[in-house]
C-alpha cells in the first residue's frame, strides 16, 4: 500500500498477510521510485532475516 496510513501521511506498507513486514515513510520530496526501491529492499530484508523494517515508530524523529 502507497499513501496516506493515519498517522502517516505519506507512507509505504508491505503486508505477508498476518503483520507487517515493511513500513517506510516517504522522505521529503522523495520520488515514488525511490520509495518503491526502498520498499524492495525492506521487503528483502525482512524476508531474509525474519525481521520486519519500521520506520514509523523511530524515536526522535519527526516526518510531519
Amino acid at each position: 500500500m502507497i499513501g496516506a496510513i493515519q498517522p502517516v501521511r505519506n507512507a509505504a506498507v508491505a503486508y505477508d498477510g498476518k503483520q507487517a513486514v515493511a513500513m517506510l515513510r516517504y522522505r521529503p520530496n522523495e520520488p515514488l521510485s525511490s520509495i518503491l526501491k526502498r520498499l524492495d529492499t525492506a521487503i528483502a530484508t525482512a524476508q531474509a532475516s525474519g525481521e520486519r523494517v519500521d520506520e514509523w515508530n523511530q524515536p526522535g524523529v519527526n516526518w510531519t
